[in-house]
């Protein structure tokens, strides 16, 4: 076995971090996958590994090895421990505590976790699926946005962002049956972005199926890549798997969707810039005194 110093306690996102300079590029190719594709990597064998991945069954298990499991059994134990984690938030809030040291300080480690999150955030977005999710939202007539729970906050903000860059642009939050009336305002031409960082609930599957279904476009932006592979997104965005530290999972979607409307606010910028300047005269007719900043005092 490689000579390496990996805790029994590292999650496999860091051991990969830690090792990373230490791989080939064979056994890089199949960390990625890893880290990519957990659930597909939890059932699969060192053959099929080493056939998805381009490499052989000997640089599988290499891989392992190198990332300081026993072997491939050992890493599959942890990969279905951590699928299992993710879908528990209890156990969620107790490994980010864990991980902390109240008694040395909280606020600094929580930083550093959310920057190194987002650190990982360049390395996951192909490209490709950057420009093809501006593209359709871009091209929509009308953009809807969907969270439930926390991430419902997240498709607010992203609708609101989107309304004042002078977009078209509404959120749902709704579940049950609820969000069948929702989902009735769907057209053809419009996008839908759902974000869903941990799990990817029913009503997710249905509000994808559905613009599947009617031709409107629809990008998700989540760390459940494997779930997402099962859904008719057109578009998915992956995000850093944020349970193996103390950073908050809504930290990464906000960045990404704050990037998006910065993005369709450059295509259009003109009239993004005339949206604010209205929004800001519509501000002081409510507030009924002038909010210009020309008349604050010079120094």
């Amino acid at each position: 076995m490689d000579d390496v110093n990996t805790s029994r306690t590292e999650s496999l996102g860091q051991r990969i971090r830690n090792q990373v300079s230490k791989l080939a590029s064979g056994e890089r190719a199949v960390a990625d996958y890893l880290q990519r594709h957990p659930e597909e990597a939890a059932i699969s064998s060192a053959a099929k590994l080493g056939e998805v991945t381009g490499t052989s069954d000997a640089t599988v298990i290499r891989t392992a090895r190198k990332l300081g499991f026993d072997g491939l059994n050992d890493l599959k134990r942890s990969l279905v421990d951590h699928l299992a984690r993710r879908r528990d938030p209890a156990q969620v809030l107790d490994d980010r505590v864990q991980r902390l040291h109240p008694e040395h300080g909280v606020l600094q480690p929580v930083i550093d976790a959310g920057l190194t999150l987002l650190g990982e955030v360049p390395a996951l977005i192909d490209s490709a699926d950057w420009s093809r999710a501006v593209a359709a939202l871009n091209g929509a007539d009308h953009i809807w946005t969907y969270g439930i729970g926390p991430s419902a906050a997240i498709a607010e903000h992203l609708a609101l962002g989107l309304r004042r860059a002078g977009r078209p642009a509404d959120s749902w939050t709704a579940t049950g049956f609820r969000l069948a009336d929702d989902l009735l305002r769907l057209q053809p031409a419009h996008a839908v972005v759902v974000v869903a960082p941990l799990r990817l609930f029913h009503e997710i599957g249905v509000v994808l199926d559905h613009a599947h279904r009617i031709g409107a476009r629809s990008v998700l932006l989540t760390e459940a890549i494997d779930e997402a592979g099962e859904t008719r997104a057109d578009t998915v965005l992956p995000l850093p798997d944020s349970t193996e530290g103390a950073a908050n999972e809504l930290i990464a979607p906000l960045t990404i969707v704050h990037a998006l409307v910065l993005e369709l606010a450059a295509a259009e910028r003109t009239s993004a810039v005339q949206q604010y300047q209205r929004l800001n005269e519509l501000r002081t007719e409510i507030a009924g005194t002038n909010l210009d900043i020309s008349h604050l005092p010079e120094l």
